[in-house]
């Protein structure tokens, strides 16, 4: 997220890159959604709904993004995603049986 932060004009123009409309108002939502499901999951405080929000931002992101598996990085960066929408599943599954 800092690198969102500090390099914002680099990655709405990315954002941009994709035909994406709105890349400024799109990423502040992609870093609000990161800040708060990640301070709820963290936290233990909501954190099926933490979970929630962090898996809105990051399946679209990695449909739109990451989708390159022939580029080396792209796929790294897929696999990465991946897991962490596992863990994220189950942080989701573990909170809604407590």
């Amino acid at each position: 997220m800092v690198g969102k932060l500090t390099g914002f004009a680099g990655v709405t123009g990315a954002i941009a890159a994709k035909g994406l409309p709105l890349g400024p108002v799109l990423l502040v939502a992609a870093m609000a959604l990161m800040a708060v499901g990640s301070a709820l999951v963290i936290s233990g405080w909501k954190a099926r709904l933490g979970a929630v929000l962090l898996l809105l931002f990051l399946v679209p992101t990695t449909l739109l993004f990451h989708g390159d598996v022939a580029d080396k990085m792209e796929r790294i960066q897929l696999f990465k995603n991946l897991a962490i929408m596992g863990g994220l599943l189950l942080v989701a599954d573990q909170d809604s049986r407590a």
